[in-house]
């Protein structure tokens, strides 16, 4: 094993080389009570408030209670269908309630207001192309739109009684994530959103704790930066950071908790530099030196060859190599070496090539971290087999599966009321939040 060339591997690998530095973490990210402020989420409050981001029945019922003059008061449970999740998007989903939570005082000004924002909304994308004053007078009239909203809007998070679960608690099959309390005119319109954030946010985090439990302590690195849309990045990484991953991929991934992306080089650099990775990383070493040297090694498939050359090269001053064979190729290490294994991509055999052949040449203290296709069961098989991996960079496995979440409404005026199979489940974990202290 190889557990004393393992120390500190975000801190050291960190993005702050970067040309164009980020201001430090803002103090406000957090609440008093530990959770995250609604601003993190950057989210569309007015299309929230007008029910555009969900069900177009979610929104036609709070209409109708609405105009019936109906303030019920319900009490919805949000719950999800597996043991041993990891909940999470807890927070954003406070966020949500606190911020879109409430009531139009007149309906029908607001749905023109709304169209009006629409308008204004695509005519400043449209003139952002152009730039300049254009650009400068459409977000101006976009911003007036969603102040005569706001005028319109009359908030509704104190009246809701509320109590919710923390980001990175584990939660079991048909156990209470949370629990709103008020009038359901008030939140019917962001049923959808809510869900669907506590959805995609647990599915991430209890992939990567998952992961995590596999490596058994070896650092975890959340690459899921390629595999899925730009716009999910910021919670994404979040997610992955409440599993345990010691580091993302994108600055955007970092900034819901303070840190910076991290990486090394990718397979264009090298080629750029004629496939000359040691040419590659001596450029690196130049133009981003308060930054960890990590070799990405296997450009000409020859793992070894090209960790023992970037090692010759560079000595103390070589962090890490990392394998990423594809796993379509065998690498040249192994063409002596087949028969009774898989040789394909990062396999157990040829991590411990580059590893007796880096120690052989004295150089110990270069790590080894692993990349391409990995999940759970592929770094459980790992670590059972002792293959001599310093860290695991793990992308698109995280993003596969489900982990979807329902809202119920279970008590009515506080008597039993929900759907046949639906009951209330009294839960002590359930903590008191105070949405009307982060609300209009």
């Amino acid at each position: 094993m190889t557990t004393e060339r393992r120390a500190d591997p975000l801190g050291r690998l960190a993005s702050d080389g970067s040309a164009t530095p980020l201001p430090p973490p803002s103090p406000e990210l957090r609440l008093a009570n530990g959770r995250l402020a609604p601003w993190v989420f950057g989210l569309p409050v007015a299309e929230l408030r007008a029910g555009y981001r969900s069900a177009v029945y979610f929104d036609r019922a709070r209409r109708i209670l609405a105009a019936e003059g109906a303030d019920t008061s319900v009490t919805m449970q949000v719950f999800q269908r597996n043991d041993g999740v990891v909940a999470c998007g807890v927070d954003e989903a406070l966020a949500v309630l606190a911020l879109g939570a409430g009531a139009y005082t007149d309906q029908a000004a607001a749905d023109q207001a709304f169209t009006e924002h629409l308008q204004a909304r695509n005519h400043a994308r449209r003139a952002r192309v152009r730039g300049g004053s254009e650009y400068l007078e459409a977000v101006r009239a976009q911003v007036g739109t969603e102040i005569a909203l706001d005028r319109l809007w009359r908030p509704g998070a104190r009246e809701l009684d509320v109590r919710a679960l923390r980001d990175g608690d584990p939660v079991n099959a048909w156990e209470p994530v949370a629990e709103i309390t008020g009038p359901y005119r008030l939140v019917a319109h962001l049923e959808s959103v809510y869900l669907g954030v506590l959805a995609r946010r647990s599915l991430v985090a209890s992939n990567v704790r998952r992961v995590v439990a596999a490596a058994g302590g070896k650092p975890v690195l959340f690459f899921a930066d390629r595999f899925d849309h730009w716009a999910t990045q910021g919670g994404d990484g979040y997610a992955a950071f409440v599993g345990g991953a010691e580091g993302v991929a994108t600055d955007a991934q970092a900034a819901w908790w303070g840190e910076r992306g991290l990486g090394t080089t990718p397979h264009a650099l090298i080629a750029t530099f004629g496939g000359d990775t040691v040419a590659a990383m001596r450029a690196f070493a130049r133009h981003i030196p308060e930054v960890p040297l990590v070799a990405l090694v296997d450009f000409d498939n020859d793992c070894v060859g090209t960790s023992l050359a970037c090692a010759r090269a560079f000595g103390e001053r070589l962090w890490g190599v990392r394998l990423d064979t594809a796993s379509t190729l065998v690498d040249r290490s192994l063409w002596e070496q087949l028969g009774d294994f898989d040789p394909t991509g990062v396999n157990p055999q040829l991590v411990s090539n580059v590893r007796r052949a880096l120690d052989a040449e004295g150089f110990q203290h270069v790590r080894v971290i692993c990349s391409g296709g990995f999940t759970a069961e592929r770094i459980t098989a790992f670590e059972r087999a002792d293959v001599a991996v310093d860290s695991y960079a793990v992308g698109s496995s995280l993003l596969k599966g489900s982990s979807d979440y329902t809202a119920d409404v279970v008590l009515r005026e506080g008597r039993p009321c929900a759907k046949v199979g639906r009951h209330y489940r009294p839960s002590d974990r359930l903590e008191p939040v105070d949405l009307a202290a982060d609300s209009p």
